[in-house]
């Protein structure tokens, strides 16, 4: 297993949350026949990002590992040594920075480090993502918000065409309902005439609240307003290294713990056989959840 971060540290960075509402709602998880074994640190990240909400966090947490479980294209198989994510890492350079924002977000950075379209594939990208997003997650522990850099440079009609609107649907709704941070933003860096046909595909799947979330910015000066240019790579005229050398330290970290991401993705699932629905209140969560696995199906 990874490092995990260190709970006393959490908490006492974080003191308006009680510990023991947070051992109160991991109690309840180990409770619950369906949902898998999680540790403490995983019942305070999804706590957290629900502004302290016992109710929704079991809501958000039911339906995290309900599209774990279901959406098997993004994580099925996060095997970083198998062939398609072998071709996604040298097709993309996808990497946490190592600073925060002065507001405290974290900062991923996703950008083609090869431009034939006929090497993309979305779902693989978006699944070397998801490979190391929970190594990342327990790293760095509890943030304000993550922001996800996507650089449009060599980006092209024919890589649009290699992506499929259900899977979009499907990434738009885990990122708006069962992420496990507060606040997730996507900035667009380099855009160029494709960029329209983009937010053409993402405003009908973005929710109301959530369309200031997503920012385009025409130049690096814009992006800077954000992210202070001393925590970015060279390309956005940063003090960093080059995308692609930061991108093979990452992938050369996560690597080691490759046998580890198969078998904690493995352990995350439901047992859908072992969902109760005792009471009205479960019969509603149950209902949304329901709700999930029938859109991931479609």
């Amino acid at each position: 297993m990874w490092p995990v971060f260190n709970l006393e540290e959490q908490y006492a960075e974080h003191p308006t949350i009680k510990r023991e509402e947070v051992q109160k709602l991991h109690q309840w998880l180990k409770a619950q026949p369906h949902l898998p074994d999680l540790l403490e640190q995983e019942a305070l990240l999804f706590y957290y990002a629900c502004d302290h909400e016992m109710e929704r966090a079991k809501h958000v947490i039911d339906k995290h590992y309900t599209f774990r479980t279901h959406a098997v294209d993004f994580f099925g198989n996060l095997d970083l040594e198998s062939p398609k994510l072998v071709q996604a890492q040298n097709t993309m350079a996808s990497f946490p920075l190592n600073e925060s924002t002065p507001k405290g977000y974290r900062v991923t950075i996703t950008k083609l480090t090869e431009t034939d379209a006929a090497k993309y594939d979305f779902v693989d990208s978006l699944k070397l993502f998801f490979a190391a997003q929970d190594i990342w997650l327990h790293e760095v522990g509890l943030v304000p918000g993550i922001i996800i850099v996507i650089d449009l440079a060599g980006f092209s009609f024919r890589h649009l065409t290699r992506i499929g609107i259900s899977h979009v649907k499907k990434i738009c709704r885990y990122a708006q309902e069962v992420v496990p941070v507060p606040l997730l933003e996507m900035h667009f860096v380099n855009p160029s005439s494709i960029v329209g046909k983009i937010m053409k595909l993402l405003k009908p799947l973005i929710k109301k609240e959530s369309k200031n979330k997503v920012v385009v910015h025409s130049s690096l000066e814009s992006l800077h307003q954000h992210i202070p240019p001393c925590m970015l790579p060279q390309e956005y005229g940063g003090d960093e290294r080059s995308c692609a050398e930061l991108a093979e330290i990452y992938y050369k970290k996560v690597r080691k713990y490759r046998l580890n991401i198969i078998e904690f993705n493995r352990s995350r699932h439901v047992d859908e056989k072992l969902r109760p629905s005792k009471n009205e209140s479960d019969l509603v969560t149950s209902k949304k959840t329901f709700d999930i696995v029938n859109y991931l199906r479609k």
